[in-house]
Order: structure tokens, then sequence, then C-alpha cells
């Protein structure tokens, strides 16, 4: 999906306090299941690509220990190949 470019959009100047704001209201957008928008403009739009488009991280706390020591013990052994 191709979104216009907006000539205001080159450079994302904003101090951190901006950007934590705009990252949450970003993740409380994307987590609402509302897809970025395109009409927002500076770090706002940025901000919702990047949470939108973020890798799902894994808590190992949720995988079984057996698995995780299965995993660990392939890795061990790739390793100790090379």
């Amino acid at each position: 999906m191709c979104f216009p470019r907006k000539a205001s959009l080159g450079r994302y100047n904003a101090n951190r306090t901006q950007w934590r704001r705009a990252y949450r209201e970003a993740r409380c957008k994307i987590g609402d299941g509302c897809s970025p928008n395109h009409l927002l403009s500076g770090i706002e739009w940025k901000a919702q690509l990047i949470v939108a488009d973020e890798r799902e991280r894994i808590d190992p706390l949720t995988i079984p220990v057996l698995n995780r020591l299965a995993a660990q013990k392939i890795v061990e052994e790739i390793l100790s190949q090379l």
C-alpha cells in the first residue's frame, strides 16, 4: 500500500519527550487495531509506521522450559561444529 509522500516529512526533528509521546500514542492506536494514519504529519506518522511494522518480541517465559533446553542444545551442537 503506497501513501503519498508529504514534502514536510523530510526530517523528523523532535526532542525525546515528543518522540515518547508519539510512540505512546502510536502504541495505543495500533494496539486498538487501527492502521497507520497517513494524514498525520511528522513524528506521529513516523511513530505509527514504526510501531505497526515492528516485529513481535517473544517472551521467553511463555516458552516451555523443555523447548528452551532443546533449542539451547541445538545451538550448542551447531557451535561445536564450527
